[in-house]
């Protein structure tokens, strides 16, 4: 890479900058990571989770688009697939912070700006940001 290409050490964030849930950054800071994430799944599916003796198995899932295989999470796919997708996951008045996990949870963790983020929330693209910038929510970080 040549001297001009390397990327800078720190990069200033803006409204602009795509965000997402970094979950392997948040399992290695969060020692009960799990627990906080079955807070969000359906009431079905919270006590299947419950009542089962393993929660952290992985799964094979294939993509129907490319029939490419892939090793899951069967937490995180469940929340994926059916809990985030349940009308009312995203409460409309509740803490900021919850509501940004629960949207990037209901859109399959893609990559999403303070803006973007903002208009659906309704709230201003500038406070989401700085709100996230300040501390390290729950592992959201720059895409």
């Amino acid at each position: 890479m040549a001297e001009s290409e390397k990327k800078p050490a720190y990069m200033k964030l803006t409204v602009d900058t795509p965000l997402f849930i970094d979950f392997d950054y948040w399992k290695s800071k969060e020692a009960n990571w799990r627990t906080l994430l079955s807070g969000y799944l359906c009431e079905e599916h919270y006590q299947l989770f419950k009542e089962a003796e393993d929660s952290s198995e992985l799964i094979d899932v294939v993509d129907p688009a490319t029939g490419e295989v892939e090793q899951k999470d069967v937490l995180i796919d469940c929340l994926f697939t059916h809990c985030a997708r349940q009308n009312g996951f995203v409460p409309e008045n509740g803490p900021l912070t919850d509501c940004i996990f629960r949207v990037f949870l209901s859109r399959n963790n893609q990559p999403m700006s303070s803006a973007e983020l903002g208009e659906l929330l309704n709230k201003n693209a500038n406070t989401i940001l700085k709100t996230l910038t300040s501390r390290n929510y729950r592992g959201i970080r720059p895409a």
